[in-house]
């Protein structure tokens, strides 16, 4: 019994040590990832939608998608959208551009955690660049929008875009 006591006691104290390094070590890069991730998301509004403000002030929530207006000239020319489709790993977060007819200008995966080689092709700027030019009325096709064998990450992809789209024609346009 006091050997069980003593490596037990063992064991805790190592594991308080470990966490104690893990807290501290996520502490100090917590903020660093985070302002990585804002600026990787400024970067992206201007490859989804080029314009020359995006005002952040009017943005629009609806469903836990985010509506930011753009602007160019002083003149609305669409929104820059971010929103979540299933995944097959978890969830996937996109963000694409929508001119004000409807018509998404451009997406980029900001997050997924999808299959390596399979459903990570998501990722793929070509495949990103079949979606330009699409609206809410776009059916997907399977062997077209998807990849062999995998059909659940380019359908969470569509379903994503497809809600945002849906959202903006009844609660943003």
């Amino acid at each position: 019994m006091n050997k069980t006591l003593h490596y037990g006691l063992v064991l805790f104290i190592i594991a308080s040590i470990s966490a104690s390094i893990l807290a501290f070590i996520n502490g100090k890069t917590a903020p660093v990832i985070a302002e990585r991730s804002k600026r990787e998301e400024i970067e992206a509004r201007k490859n989804v939608l080029l314009a020359e403000d995006y005002k952040i002030e009017e943005k629009k929530e609806i469903e836990g998608m985010e509506f930011i207006p753009a602007y160019k000239n002083n003149k609305k020319i669409g929104y820059v959208v971010k929103t979540i489709g299933p995944g097959y790993g978890g969830d996937i977060v996109i963000l694409f551009g929508v001119d004000m007819n409807g018509k998404i200008t451009g997406i980029n995966i900001l997050k997924a955690l999808e299959t390596p080689g399979l459903g990570d092709k998501i990722l793929n700027k070509e495949w990103q660049k079949r979606w330009i030019g699409k609206d809410k009325n776009y059916e997907f096709k399977v062997g077209v929008d998807s990849f062999a064998g995998a059909t659940i990450s380019p359908r969470g992809v569509y379903t994503g875009l497809m809600k945002a789209l849906d959202a903006f024609e009844k609660e943003v346009k």
